[in-house]
Formats: C-alpha cells, structure tokens, sequence
C-alpha cells in the first residue's frame, strides 16, 4: 500500500500543491463533500423514516411512499456522487495519509455497503411501485431502509474518525 500511496502522492503532486497552497479550493472541496452529505444523507434519512412509519400506519399511503422513493432516489444518487467527486479530491491532497489508514478504509466499507445497499433499496422501491401490496416486498424495503439509515451513520462516523485519527 505504501508503494501505491507513493506512486499516487507523485502523480497528484500539482493537486497537492494548489490545494494546500489555497484555503479557497480546501473550503469549496470541503463544502462540496459536506454539502452533499447533507443533503443526500438528509433526504436518505428522512425516506427511511418515512417507510418505517409507513410500517406503522397499514397500507394506506404506501403507493405515495413508493412513488416518493421512485422520484428522490435520483437526489440521493447525485448526492452521493458530488460525496464521491469531492471524496477523491480530498484523499488525492494527501495520499499518503489516507491510504495509509485503517480509519479512511473502514470508512470507505461503510460507504461501498452504503452503496451497494441504495442498488437494494432502489429495486424494493421500484417493486413496491409495481406492487404496492405487496407485503413481502415491502418487508424488503423496510430492511434495505433500516440498512441504509445504520450505514448513513457508520458513514458520517468514518468520515468525522478520519478527520481525527488519519
């Protein structure tokens, strides 16, 4: 890994230089990746809570919540990539550090299975459109919900344990 870290640090080495040098660029990678966070992870957060009380309340208005989830996955989605453009640009100002460090790779864990659990959410949700009633499927979407929530959290949880340990 070390070999790799090196070998990234020489070829990023002008990003390096341009974002050290310049407290504008480290604020607006900053915001861009916290920005989005924000906002992906709020709406996520905030669609997890909505199936769980979908749960709790019978069939009524679980056609809205899957047509809700249909239409705010795209948000989520862009979200995240803004989260993993802005990610990039902050691992390649210092490669070394981050490659280096058991904290950043369990947080990129956490955000891979966030990840791969949106694909699974994403298809319980698209289901649910096609079958609002039923109940198999949203048991699905309630466990790819309560997945997604836990993975949120690790993820934000990772990313403030990298700021302090990395």
């Amino acid at each position: 890994m070390t070999a790799l870290a090196e070998w990234l640090e020489g070829i990023a080495q002008p990003w390096i230089d341009f974002y050290s040098g310049s407290a504008a660029t480290e604020t607006v990678v900053m915001f861009v990746h916290l920005g989005c966070l924000v906002a992906a992870g709020g709406l996520a957060f905030t669609l997890d809570r909505a199936v769980f009380r979908s749960g709790r309340h019978g069939w009524p208005g679980r056609e809205d919540l899957a047509r809700e989830l249909h239409h705010s996955h795209t948000a989520v989605i862009l979200g995240l990539g803004g989260v993993f453009l802005s990610g990039i640009a902050l691992t390649l100002s210092d490669p070394y550090v981050f490659l280096l460090s058991g904290v950043y790779w369990a947080k990129m864990v956490a955000v891979s299975l966030l990840l791969v659990n949106g694909f699974f959410l994403k298809r319980a949700g698209d289901r649910l459109v096609a079958a609002p009633g039923d109940d198999a499927v949203f048991l699905s979407l309630r466990s790819a919900a309560l997945r997604s929530a836990a993975l949120w959290a690790l993820s934000i949880l990772g990313g403030v344990a990298v700021t302090m340990y990395a």
